[in-house]
This record gives C-alpha cells, structure tokens and sequence, in this order.
C-alpha cells in the first residue's frame, strides 16, 4: 500500500499522529496525563507526542519513569511495550518528513553522519539508535525517510529498540526510586 498509494498513506499516519499530538497536547497541558492517574494510556500517549514532536518538549521516558514508581503498581513490562509502541508510532513523523522531502534536519551537523550510518548498518543503525535514551533517533528517522529505507523495516527495527529501552528505564526507574527511599528512610 505504501509504495502503490505514498500520498493515501502520508495523509491517514499524518492524520492520526496530528490527532494524537493535539489530543494529548490539550490533555498533557490540562494535567489529565499524569502516568500515576491514567496508568497504560498516559505513557503510551505521553510517548507518541514526544516521539511525534521535537517542538514541543514532551518527555517520554518520564513518563515510563513515572509510571514504574512502585506506589503506582504497574507491570514494568506492561510500561515498557506500551511506551515503546508510542515511542515507535510517533517516529513516522521523522520518517515521513525525511521521505517527504528536505527537513531543517538535514542541515544539521548530525545528519550526514548518521545517514551514512543508516546507509551502512541500516536496521542494526536503526535498532542501536532506537535504545540509546538520546534525541539523535530523530536525525536517524528522518535519514531513513529520505533513503526510502522499507518503512514496515523501519518500524519493526525501532519497535525492538524502543521496547528495549522504556523496560530498561522502567526497570532502572523502579530500583532507583526504591534506592532512593531507602536511602532517605521514606
């Protein structure tokens, strides 16, 4: 469907992620998205928006963070897939962007770089970049677009690497916080 019908399928992801930003925008800003009240759905959400967006700051891996507080009592592989799956669907932006045409992205000093990474490594780029808790995936997303790199292999490659990283920061999180109580005597 991607290849046959490229427009048909930017307009319906461009409609859905848009959606979702603005969606969880209003509702992140209202204070309806905190991960402790809405448990599953606030990180999930609270993810695609920060995965969609890199203009507004939107961070998604507190929200895992958040949400593997053990008051909170949700299953940290249970955060993990369901920020990870956010995490993944909001990177078609950049995705889309880069195969869309020219981003201010690729004006920046990364962008070369990691294209040239994308271009040698593909999915092994893709999927180490994707577990890295750092904003360059954004740059690799967009470099992956532009190369017309298969997106159902896009995706599946930062499926993996996102899920891996929000359990680890679930899991990480939980014994940090814990620690932490323990160590201040909470």
């Amino acid at each position: 469907m991607f290849n046959r019908r490229p427009r048909l399928f930017q307009t319906i992801v461009w409609t859905v992620v848009v959606g979702s930003i603005v969606t969880g925008t209003v509702m992140f800003f209202a204070g309806w998205l905190e991960p402790h009240d809405v448990g599953y759905s606030g990180v999930f959400l609270i993810n695609l928006i920060g995965s969609a967006s890199v203009i507004i700051p939107v961070p998604g891996l507190a929200a895992v963070c958040a949400a593997a507080a053990p008051n909170v009592g949700l299953n940290m592989v249970g955060i993990g897939l369901l920020g990870g799956t956010g995490a993944t669907i909001g990177e078609i932006t950049g995705y889309l962007a880069g195969y869309g045409g020219h981003s201010f992205v690729q004006r920046s000093r990364y962008y070369d770089r990691v294209q040239r990474l994308v271009i040698r490594r593909g999915a092994f780029a893709l999927f180490v970049l994707a577990v890295l808790p750092m904003p360059l995936f954004d740059v690799a997303g967009i470099a992956a677009g532009s190369l017309g790199y298969p997106v159902r292999r896009f995706l599946i490659w930062v499926f993996f690497g996102k899920i891996i990283k929000s359990i680890g920061t679930a899991y990480a999180c939980q014994q940090s916080i814990d620690w932490f109580t323990d160590l201040v005597g909470l």
